[in-house]
């Protein structure tokens, strides 16, 4: 007993130790990499310059503010490409801070040393500053930093030495000095690491191959779609797929736009393999609405599985009839061959993009780098060939596979109805021959790539900077198509979505009822006049009375004060000046409800109140209290604490507020250990930065480890800079935390009392607008739709882009506000479950959207548009109301109606009659329709996939805003779509609490 007491003591501790080995394993490896390592060298760099006498004179009392700028500002990036970028970028804003405080100062000196107007002047051009760095900071996302510290440079020296001309141009000397050396020891301690551990520059290529990757994964687990099987893996797994593919197509947007601004060295352009971003996008859009996971019916709560035009459901009898197995049997084979040649062509795609960008361009020869484009540009063209007769083979299967059905169904002597096993491998196989599509396009780009590759010599590509890459955050905006279209415009940050109409529309058509009213004959557009025949009689009458009234009026005396106003009024509704009067309108709209100008404000209106006691005159307690306690660390802290909502104030301010704390305590017990000892404070706050570097690496709380970093040197190195016998370690720790402190409580009061941008009402308000814009895109897919001619106009297709390109960028910010919910201070919990069902909701309704707009391109117009088309109105109909009902309902903030139109009532009703022409075409001639049939069945499928995401949507406003209820008793309740006759096709929103 004791020798297995002993053994299993043994075990225990065997295991601890592992644990702990791994443990202590992990952290070696995070820091022996270049990041981890790049940051603790340009700790000790600029420490040892700091203490080095020769080296932190030319700082002069600033000296120690290298060691801030270079954690707040010059932090060493992940690659040489944002390394150079926040170099290159930031430096530009610390000299034009410098240059504007210096012209400000030198003004100010022109006045008087210490005079009002010298101090009205260092006061005037500090609120300018920060009020314009406010704007940028908000409208152009990559100067946020650059922003900063234009204003950090600014506070300190318009507050210090206010009128005194010898001071002038040496405070700006030593901050250039400061700026100077932060940024470049940070980028030679990146630049000395890249030497030492070799690596690519730049993971764009890296992305895409792994996105490529995933799209091959989850095809493969989606190709039971192909044969309308049921699988036995996890619903949450394929969901969990789509997520990720989702993210990463999202996130290619973001690497390319920080890869396309990197110094590398290559062959290849990372342009040549750009197209494929949206190439993926379009292959997640057909994995989404053509090979999406079907969801079991007994995993919907409360909404029962209603199989169409009563047909046996997929899990109910689904081989009932030998039609569909007919179908099922004929599309099966072809399909899967086209689905694996798929596969295989996203592998070759895969396998070219890793080859032609990671091969050792050093070592390498030109016969090896023929013999690997070679090579690759072989396995292409083997690729094409097979998608090509994969795919041939599947349109021709297409074309004929109704006309085995018809045989079957003729031998069984009845026309039963479509099983829904038809209308799935019809969907499946569109969204194959559409992927097929995309897949060749990939290819092609391979192939280009391949060949450039083997004609372009190694090479130095630089970055091509543009004003609008300052103004385009990273993840938001995301490219579409080829980019030829649809130009993304910047400036949204924090929820704030770039409208195209919302309100403004809505005022536009007020002013021209306005217009109208008082009988002018005038259009918005320039160059557009309104014909006569375009005005109703009565404003025709009452521009005609206008008329006469006006040369009434100036028949008058022209000295009288009667012939002046109507000569004022006459100018005043002249065509010219209409057109002035509209635009000063908008233009005083875009400014009233801008929140770069609200940032601004609040950038002005904090430095301006906390920054007031240095511009008191120099005998005032205030003035004497500001320089005593550093109040500059007061105005700092409030302009980094500063965000741009609520949420992110208050996660960066508790965060920061206790990593000030951090900071002081560690200051003041190494401040007593080490003194004024420059060995000693070199290496107490190069190890501090260990942790620090931890924090901000491998945690989510990089908030916190920055304001720690940042409160040492203020409280280390300046006793050693100019030593103060009447200030104590421990008081000086005290205040310097404690300025940190006021500055972070001010931006919460000033983002969560005086100027509230809470994150749920953004959310709420952009879900609203998302709806409307989800609505906007509809209606243009059934106007396409109704067209009698079926080319589609240019100016329409850009259109519709731009609509889908707005809707995913929306998306996108909705789900940026969601995880910034969680930092806001309130006290109920937010319904954040129901806030991201709200986005998978929409994002769905996108994804069966695109596939209508695609789908729709090939279905025969007269059997399911024209000879259906007040069925197909009646739906269209169904379907903008419960878009409009859920945009009103989040606006608003109001329940819904109980009761609403059905769409599926609509759509079983726009089914039958469908289905109905086409048998009848059919029947007329046996070898009608032909592969468009396939397409009609598709848009029958995505459609009710349409009807289905519309009731969740409903389900989940309902659940966060309720019912209108005015009708409750159970006997007369229906919680699904009423199919009864009595009930006359409605739809009910109230859900009994069980």
């Amino acid at each position: 007993m004791r020798v297995h007491a002993l053994m299993k003591s043994f075990d225990s501790f065997k295991h601890r130790a592992n644990s702990t080995l791994n443990a202590f394993a992990a952290v070696f490896r995070v820091f022996l990499a270049r990041r981890p390592l790049a940051r603790l060298l340009s700790t000790f760099l600029c420490s040892v310059i700091i203490a080095i006498r020769p080296f932190s004179r030319l700082g002069g009392q600033y000296a120690f503010l290298a060691l801030a700028l270079k954690e707040l500002v010059f932090g060493v990036q992940e690659n040489l490409a944002q390394q150079l970028e926040l170099t290159v970028l930031n430096i530009l804003g610390a000299l034009l801070g410098i240059g504007v405080s210096t012209l400000g100062k030198y003004l100010a000196s022109l006045a008087g040393y210490d005079t009002p107007a010298a101090r009205a002047t260092c006061a005037i051009f500090l609120i300018m500053i920060s009020f314009l760095a406010g704007i940028a900071k908000s409208r152009l996302v990559r100067l946020q930093l650059s922003t900063r510290i234009s204003c950090f440079i600014s506070i300190w020296i318009l507050t210090n030495d206010i009128g005194v001309p010898s001071r002038v141009l040496t405070s700006s000397g030593n901050f250039l000095w400061v700026t100077l050396s932060a940024a470049i020891l940070c980028l030679v301690s990146l630049i000395l690491m890249m030497l030492i551990f070799r690596g690519s520059t730049t993971n764009f290529e890296t992305e895409t191959a792994a996105t490529f990757a995933l799209l091959e994964q989850c095809l493969s687990s989606s190709l039971y779609r192909v044969g309308a099987r049921e699988t036995k893996m996890d619903y949450a797994y394929y969901r969990q797929l789509h997520s990720q593919l989702l993210a990463r197509s999202i996130k290619l947007n973001e690497t390319y736009s920080q890869a396309a601004f990197e110094l590398r060295i290559g062959r290849l352009s990372l342009q040549t393999i750009h197209p494929f971003v949206g190439i993926v996008e379009h292959l997640r859009r057909e994995l989404a609405w053509g090979m999406a996971p079907l969801k079991p019916a007994h995993s919907v709560p409360g909404t029962p599985y209603s199989p169409r035009s009563g047909a046996p459901s997929l899990y109910e009898q689904s081989h009932s009839t030998h039609s569909d197995s007919t179908f099922v049997a004929t599309i099966e084979p072809p399909a899967l061959t086209l689905a694996h040649a798929i596969l295989d062509a996203m592998k070759t795609v895969e396998h070219l993009i890793f080859v032609t960008f990671h091969q050792r361009s050093t070592g390498e020869t030109t016969e090896s780098a023929q013999s690997v484009s070679g090579s690759q540009k072989a396995a292409v063209h083997t690729a094409q060939m097979h998608l090509k007769v994969a795919r041939d083979q599947m349109r021709e299967v297409l074309k004929h596979v109704f006309d085995q059905v018809d045989m079957q169904q003729r031998a069984e002597g009845k026309h039963a109805h479509l099983p829904k096993e038809i209308f799935d491998c019809s969907v499946a196989a569109i969204a194959l021959l559409q992927m097929a599509q995309e897949m060749a396009k990939a290819l092609q780009v391979a192939e280009n790539a391949a060949t450039l590759y083997e004609e372009s010599p190694t090479r130095l590509w630089y970055p091509h900077m543009t004003l609008q890459w300052l103004g385009v955050p990273p993840g938001p905006f995301i490219s579409d198509d080829n980019g030829d279209l649809v130009v993304a415009s910047g400036g949204a940050v924090d929820g704030d979505i770039v409208d195209i109409g919302g309100d403004e529309r809505l005022t536009v058509m007020e002013a021209r009822q306005g217009l109208a009213e008082r009988a002018y004959s005038f259009t918005l557009v320039k160059g557009r006049p309104v014909p006569a025949g375009g005005m109703s009689m009565r404003y025709k009458n009452y521009a005609a009375s206008a008329s006469r009234m006006d040369l009434k009026a100036c028949d008058g005396k022209p000295w009288t004060w009667k012939y002046w106003s109507n000569y004022i009024s006459m100018l005043w509704s002249t065509e010219r000046m209409l057109r002035l009067r509209v635009w000063l309108s908008k233009r005083h709209r875009a400014l009233q409800h801008s929140s770069h100008w609200r940032h601004g404000l609040k950038n002005a209106i904090g430095v301006a109140v906390l920054s007031f006691p240095a511009f008191m005159p120099e005998n005032s307690a205030a003035r004497q209290w500001f320089q005593e306690w550093r109040g500059q660390w007061m105005v700092i802290s409030y302009l980094w604490v500063l965000e741009t909502n609520t949420g992110a104030t208050w996660r960066t301010g508790y965060l920061r507020l206790f990593g000030t704390l951090l900071g002081a305590v560690y200051s003041y017990v190494a401040s007593i250990i080490c003194g004024t000892n420059p060995y000693g404070i070199v290496a107490m706050v190069t190890a501090f930065d260990i942790p620090i570097t931890w924090i901000i690496l491998e945690t989510s709380v990089t908030p916190l480890a920055v304001p720690a970093s940042v409160t040492l040197p203020p409280i280390l190195f300046a006793p050693y800079i100019h030593p103060d016998p009447t200030t104590t370690p421990l008081r000086l720790a005290v205040i310097r935390a404690v300025m940190i402190a006021v500055g972070i409580v001010a931006a919460l009061l000033m983002n969560s009392l005086l100027f509230p941008r809470h994150c749920r009402v953004l959310f709420l308000s952009d879900a609203s607008r998302t709806l409307g814009l989800l609505s906007s895109l509809y209606l243009t897919l059934s106007h396409d739709m109704f067209r009698v001619h079926r080319t589609r106009i240019d100016g329409e297709r850009r259109k519709t882009l731009k609509l889908e390109l707005q809707i995913r960028s929306a998306l996108y910010r909705l789900s940026a506000l969601v995880k910034t919910m969680h930092d806001e201070l309130s006290l109920l919990p937010k319904p954040l479950r129901h806030y991201r069902q709200v986005i998978i909701t929409m994002q769905k309704l996108l994804d069966l959207m695109t596939g209508l707009r695609k789908i729709r391109e090939n279905i025969p117009r007269k059997e399911t548009v024209a000879n259906v088309f007040k069925e197909r109105r009646e739906f269209m109909s169904c379907v903008c109301i419960t878009l409009f009902a859920c945009q009103h309902a989040f606006r608003a903030r109001e329940p819904l109606p109980q009761f609403l139109p059905s769409a599926r009532h609509a759509f079983t009703n726009l089914e039958a009659h469908v289905q109905d022409c086409i048998r009848r075409a059919r029947e007329e001639d046996p070898h009608a329709l032909g592969l468009s049939l396939v397409y009609a069945f598709a848009e029958q499928e995505v459609m009710q996939n349409v009807v289905d995401t519309l009731e969740e949507l409903l389900d989940v406003t309902g659940r966060l805003f309720g019912t209108s209820a005015w009708l409750t008793h159970e006997s007369h309740f229906s919680r699904t779509s009423t199919m009864e006759e009595g009930d006359h096709g409605w739809y009910s929103t109230f859900k009994w609490e069980e």
